[in-house]
C-alpha cells in the first residue's frame, strides 16, 4: 500500500509540474500577442496568481521563465495603469531571474531581462516625475523606490526619501536618509550637455561623452560642456535635522546638527537652527556670534538684524540694540516688533525714575523741586517712547501691545482724550 501511496504521489507532483510548464506556456502564447485581449490579460493574472505558490518545485530554468513572464505582464500592467505596485512587483521578479540564475553558467533569462529592465527603468523614472509634478508624492515616492531596488542606485532612493518629505511621511524618509548616510552617499554626478542647433534647447547626454561630440562634430549640436553636480550629503543631514526638529526629537536633531553644520557650514537655515539652541541655552555669546556669521551671508534679513537687537538687549547694550532695531526699520518699514522694540528701549528707566519719585516722601521745597525734576525726566521719557507705539499701530492698527502701552502712558501723562481713544481700542 505505502508503495503505491508513493508511486501516486509522484504521479500527482509531475501532473503539477506538467501544469506549471502549461500555464507558463500560455502565458507567454498571450503575451507574445500583439493585440491581446483585456480577457486574455486576465486569463494570465488568473494564471500568474494560481502558479505562483507552486514554482518553486519546479526546475530552476522553468522557474527563471515563469518569473521572466510575470515581470514582463506586471511591467505591461505597471506602464498601462501608472501603478506603483505593479512597478514593484515587475522589479520584484526581475530580481527572483538573477536570484534563481546567479552562479550558473548560463543565464539565458537574465540576459533576456536586460532590455526589459532598462524599460522598466525608463518607464519608472518617467512616472514617477509626472506623478511628482501633479503633487503625487507617495505614489512618485513608492515609484523611485522601486527603481532603486531594481538598479541599486542610490540616487533614487534619494528621490524617494524627498518625495517623502512632500507628502509628509517622515518615518520613511528619515529610513531612506539614514540608508543613504550608512553608505556615505554624496550624488556627486557628472553628466555632459550641448545645445540642439534645431531647436536651441540644451540637452543632457548623461555620462554619453563619446556621442555628444560626435553631434557636436556633425554639426548637430553647439556649446558642449560637462556638468558636475554638488554632493547632496549636505542637504540630506539638513532635512534629516529638521525633520528629527519637526517631530520634536530634539536630541537627536542636535547630535545630528554638527555634522550637518561641517557639510554645510554657510547653510542659513542649519545656522538659525543652531542659534536657536543657543538661545534657549542663553549662551548669548555663542548666539551672537552665530548671529552676526549669518547676518554676513545674508545682510538684507531684517529677521536676522532683529534677532541679534534682542541679543544685545538681553546682554544691556542698549545703543546698539537701538541702532540694529533702526536697521531693521531700513529694511522692512512694516515690521512691528522692532517699532514696539524702539519705544520699549525709551522705556527703560521707568521703574528707576518711579522707584525715585516713591522714594521722596517729604514736602520741602528742595524734595518738592526733586521731584518734578525727576518727574519731568519720567514724562519726556514717555513722550519719546509714544511715536515708536504709534507707528507700530500705523502697520497693524489693532496690535494688542502697542495699544496697552498707549493707554498706561497717556493715563500717566493725565492726556484724557487720548486716553479715551485708545482705550475703546483696547479689546
Amino acid at each position: 500500500m505505502k508503495k503505491y501511496a508513493s508511486i501516486g504521489f509522484s504521479l500527482l507532483f509531475a501532473a503539477g509540474l506538467y501544469a506549471q510548464k502549461s500555464e507558463i506556456r500560455t502565458i507567454k502564447k498571450i503575451l507574445d500577442k500583439d493585440n491581446a485581449t483585456n480577457d486574455e490579460y486576465k486569463q494570465v493574472q488568473s494564471l500568474i496568481d494560481a502558479t505562483t505558490p507552486y514554482i518553486a518545485n519546479s526546475t530552476p530554468e522553468e522557474q527563471a521563465e515563469f518569473y521572466y513572464y510575470k515581470g514582463n505582464f506586471e511591467l505591461q500592467q505597471a506602464i498601462k495603469a501608472s501603478n506603483p505596485e505593479a512597478f514593484a512587483k515587475a522589479v520584484e521578479s526581475f530580481k527572483k531571474i538573477k536570484t534563481i540564475e546567479e552562479g550558473q553558467k548560463r543565464k539565458p533569462y537574465t540576459d533576456k531581462t536586460a532590455d526589459l529592465t532598462k524599460k522598466l527603468k525608463e518607464e519608472a523614472v518617467s512616472k514617477a516625475i509626472t506623478l511628482q509634478n501633479n503633487k503625487k508624492y507617495r505614489e512618485s515616492s513608492q515609484i523611485f523606490k522601486a527603481v532603486y531596488d531594481l538598479t541599486n542606485d542610490p540616487m533614487y532612493l534619494y528621490y524617494s526619501a524627498s518625495m517623502a518629505v512632500n507628502i509628509p511621511d517622515y518615518n520613511t524618509a528619515l529610513e531612506y536618509y539614514q540608508e543613504l548616510v550608512d553608505m556615505d552617499f554624496k550624488g556627486e554626478e557628472v553628466y555632459f550637455v550641448a545645445i540642439d542647433k534645431s531647436t536651441g534647447e540644451e540637452s543632457n547626454f548623461g555620462k554619453n561623452k563619446v556621442l555628444m561630440d560626435k553631434l557636436v562634430k556633425d554639426g548637430l549640436y553647439v556649446n558642449p560642456r560637462q556638468v558636475k553636480e554638488n554632493s547632496k550629503k549636505p542637504q540630506i543631514l539638513k532635512n534629516m535635522v529638521l525633520i528629527y526638529r519637526e517631530v520634536n526629537q530634539h536630541s537627536r536633531a542636535e547630535k545630528l546638527l554638527a555634522d550637518a553644520r561641517r557639510e554645510s557650514p554657510k547653510d542659513l537655515d542649519l545656522i538659525k537652527i543652531e542659534l536657536d539652541y543657543y538661545i534657549k541655552s542663553n549662551n548669548l555669546t555663542k548666539a551672537e556670534m552665530l548671529i552676526n556669521e549669518a547676518i554676513a551671508l545674508d545682510p538684507e534679513n531684517y529677521s536676522l538684524v532683529y534677532m541679534l537687537a534682542q541679543i544685545n538687549l538681553e546682554g544691556k547694550n542698549y545703543e546698539g540694540a537701538k541702532k540694529l532695531l533702526e536697521k531693521v526699520i531700513v529694511l522692512n518699514p512694516k515690521h512691528t516688533d522692532a517699532y514696539i522694540s524702539l519705544g520699549q528701549l525709551e522705556l527703560k528707566d521707568e521703574d528707576t525714575y518711579v522707584d525715585q519719585m516713591n522714594a521722596i516722601t517729604g514736602f520741602s521745597s528742595a524734595e518738592l523741586k526733586k521731584y518734578d525734576e525727576l518727574k519731568k525726566k519720567r514724562d519726556d521719557m514717555y513722550k519719546a517712547s509714544i511715536p515708536h507705539f504709534e507707528r507700530a499701530l500705523k502697520v497693524e492698527p489693532n496690535n494688542q501691545t502697542a495699544i496697552s502701552y498707549l493707554i498706561a502712558i497717556y493715563g500717566a501723562l493725565d492726556m484724557t482724550d487720548k486716553y479715551n481713544e485708545y482705550k475703546a481700542k483696547q479689546k
